[in-house]
């Protein structure tokens, strides 16, 4: 692409609204000028958008009832990087490509995967594959801690599941809802408390009518109930 090009398309990217695109324009740019020996240019470019991330991530603030349930993370991770099977690179793979390319699936009445259910046993990279999804789709990464969230007055967890759903509505990221068994665990048994049946029930119903442009992550060690409502699923 001609310099005159890039231009053009990045300013049709800042005047449309679009930061994801104008960040992976202006980093195409970056290589671009990488491969004609630019690198001081190059590197100026990425060091610009760093900051810039850093700035973005450090000035967002979440409702004082979420402090403390949401950690916000800066991923720094490739899919490069990743050490796992060819399968499980491939469906990531295509998870990102899906995202990128949403505009164009809406265009043939076709919907990116958004919800996607992350299970197995601790330490097989569950958390990090939520951080390379992110670092790959240049967006934040916020983890809710459903452990946190679970509280012993009635109706609070749901208030504040509410808060989230309203927040992933609000701003575009990669949402991981990490010890996700903490409401889910219970499902099948049947002396689980009423009002855990209703968070769970509550969750169940915001995650099916979310229609964001965020990507939601469940992570799990029990994937044997957790078919419904999730396009996606990993086994690590």
């Amino acid at each position: 692409m001609a310099k005159a090009d890039y231009i053009i398309s990045l300013i049709k990217l800042h005047y449309n609204n679009e930061p994801e695109r104008f960040t992976t324009a202006a980093l195409q740019i970056a290589a671009h000028e990488a491969k004609l020996g630019h690198t001081l240019v190059a590197n100026e470019i990425k060091t610009i958008i760093d900051k810039a991330k850093e700035t973005k991530h450090k000035n967002k603030a979440f409702a004082p009832d979420l402090q403390g349930l949401i950690l916000e993370n800066v991923p720094a991770v490739n899919l490069a990087d990743m050490i796992a099977s060819e399968d499980i690179k491939t469906k990531i793979n295509r998870i990102i490509s899906e995202f990128v390319q949403r505009d164009k699936l809406r265009k043939h009445d076709l919907e990116n995967r958004r919800k996607i259910l992350l299970s197995g046993p601790p330490g097989t990279g569950k958390t990090l594959t939520a951080s390379i999804i992110a670092n790959e789709l240049n967006l934040p990464l916020y983890t809710i801690l459903m452990d946190k969230m679970v509280t012993k007055f009635m109706g609070e967890t749901s208030a504040k599941l509410r808060q989230v759903f309203d927040l992933i509505e609000q701003k575009q990221g990669i949402y991981l809802f990490d010890e996700f068994d903490a409401i889910g665990g219970e499902r099948s048994r049947d002396n689980d408390v009423g009002e855990m049946r209703r968070v769970l029930n509550s969750f169940l119903q915001f995650i099916e009518r979310d229609n964001s442009d965020s990507l939601i992550i469940a992570i799990t060690n029990n994937k044997d109930f957790w078919t419904k409502p999730f396009s996606a699923g990993l086994t690590m």
